[in-house]
């Protein structure tokens, strides 16, 4: 008979468990109370259970509270937040208008919109300018919807 070597460790330690329970039993170290004590010092388990239901209570209350004055800490990170990026967009809104105004154009793109304009399709603008059909596309995706005629 061939038993795989995890079931015999597992018989062991069972084996081994079972041995110190009974050692112990029979030393009067096993603390073993009778069935329906619920404490060792005689409180009635429901006076327990209430001692346990205030003390979850006040943890409660405590951890509401932190996370209460957290929450407006955060609130008014946000709000600070929200300042400084309404600072940065007028700051940098008068510095880069003048540059996306002088953009360059491109002559290909300035033919592709011109064809698009006149009311060519992606195919025939392909014909006309010997570009493939994804390039077309991505330049007409690329323009802006403020330059269209």
């Amino acid at each position: 008979m061939n038993v795989p070597l995890p079931y015999v460790l597992l018989f062991a330690g069972v084996v081994i468990l079972v041995f110190t329970l009974l050692r112990r039993r029979r030393q009067g170290s096993l603390d073993v109370r009778p069935l329906g004590s619920f404490d060792a010092d005689g409180r009635d388990p429901r006076q327990e259970l209430e001692h346990l239901l205030i003390e979850i209570q006040d943890l409660s209350r405590d951890h509401i509270a932190r996370l209460d004055s957290k929450i407006r800490l955060l609130n008014q990170l946000l709000l600070d937040c929200d300042k400084k990026k309404a600072e940065l967009e007028a700051l940098l809104g008068k510095s880069t208008s003048p540059a996306h105004a002088s953009r360059p154009s491109n002559p290909l793109h300035d033919q592709v919109y011109g064809l698009r304009d006149a009311g060519q399709d992606v195919a025939a603008i392909c014909r006309a300018t010997g570009l493939e059909k994804g390039e077309v596309e991505l330049i007409l995706g690329l323009r802006d919807p403020k330059e269209i005629r």
